[in-house]
């Protein structure tokens, strides 16, 4: 992630009208909205890929659990083995 940055209106906000320190106030909570947008877009990014991975995973255990490839690995198991 990139660092967080904060706008800042003047450098001591203190100084000057209130407003500046609303709008100080406004746009270092706008920084911080548009940061924690990027942290849920990437969190919805990696919640997404690992959903595909486990739907692939479960596909391909129930490729493996049907019954005529559960036949045909138990065959060439037990071929292996010399059963």
């Amino acid at each position: 992630m990139a660092p967080q940055r904060a706008r800042h209106v003047s450098d001591d906000p203190s100084t000057g009208s209130p407003a500046a320190g609303w709008e100080h106030r406004l746009e270092t909570l706008e920084a911080r909205m548009e940061h924690l947008e990027r942290q849920l877009e990437g969190l919805q990014d990696a919640l997404y890929r690992q959903a595909r991975l486990e739907d692939e995973n479960i596909g391909e255990l129930r490729r493996r659990m049907e019954p005529e490839q559960m036949a045909r690995d138990l065959d060439k198991d037990a071929r292996r083995r010399g059963l």
